[in-house]
């Protein structure tokens, strides 16, 4: 036992502290980073896949079908080692990035069909019926409605993110699992190391979920707040 406390006072003390903060602010930039072009990437594939656009519905269902059947870390391996073969290089962080948002999108593809699919077909055809066009109606009355349910499973990738960007390590990144194996080579206390990531992984995304849940709870209200009389 007090070879433990002996081991987690070194590790929180001295500079280990300020590299573990450094990763955890590069994880939670890495994650943030990623979440926006999966947001963008997943509600462009999202539209097509449900509208069944021609040609692009055919090239979003193969890219989901090909991303969710290939792990992160070989996709990570693959924008990070394998573009340079093309003639394209990148740096840790912008890979990172592309790997994670890329992986994520195809899952939020998913979350936001099933918020279109929840949305009434006569909202659309109202909205075509006041003079506005197909992509009028689309991001003016359908898209706002998609977004309400969408959001907060929407929460709950981004919480998958942060746990999958400990894979980042991989491309080099030194993130707060990066940094740990730095602590871990450099002290030799892994199990105090991985005890205090977890920890610091635990709060990150507990208190991440717990906002998702606070969401939740407020759409719902607002779902079921009676509609006003007009006298």
């Amino acid at each position: 036992m007090n070879d433990l406390l002996i081991g987690f006072r070194a590790i929180l003390s001295g500079d280990y502290p300020a590299l573990l903060w450094a990763g955890l602010q590069l994880t939670l930039g890495v994650s943030v980073s990623a979440l926006l072009v999966s947001v963008l990437l997943g509600t462009l594939l999202g539209v097509v896949r449900t509208f069944r656009v021609p040609l692009l519905c055919t090239l979003g269902n193969a890219y989901v079908e090909v991303v969710r059947g290939v792990p992160l870390i070989v996709l990570l391996s693959v924008v990070y080692y394998g573009l340079p073969a093309l003639g394209v290089t990148l740096q840790g962080f912008p890979a990172a990035v592309l790997a994670l948002g890329l992986y994520s999108a195809a899952y939020t593809s998913e979350i936001v069909r099933g918020g279109l699919r929840s949305v009434p077909d006569g909202q659309l055809e109202a909205a075509r019926s006041l003079g506005l066009s197909r992509v009028q109606s689309l991001r003016f009355v359908v898209l706002p409605q998609a977004w309400r349910v969408a959001l907060p499973a929407l929460g709950n990738e981004f919480v998958s993110l942060i746990l999958g960007s400990s894979l980042a390590s991989a491309v080099t990144l030194q993130e707060l699992f990066a940094q740990g194996k730095y602590i871990t080579n450099a002290t030799y206390r892994q199990f105090e190391v991985y005890a205090v990531l977890a920890v610091v992984y635990f709060l990150l995304t507990f208190t991440l979920t717990r906002l998702v849940r606070l969401m939740e709870r407020r759409l719902s209200r607002g779902e079921r707040l009676p509609e006003r009389r007009v006298i």
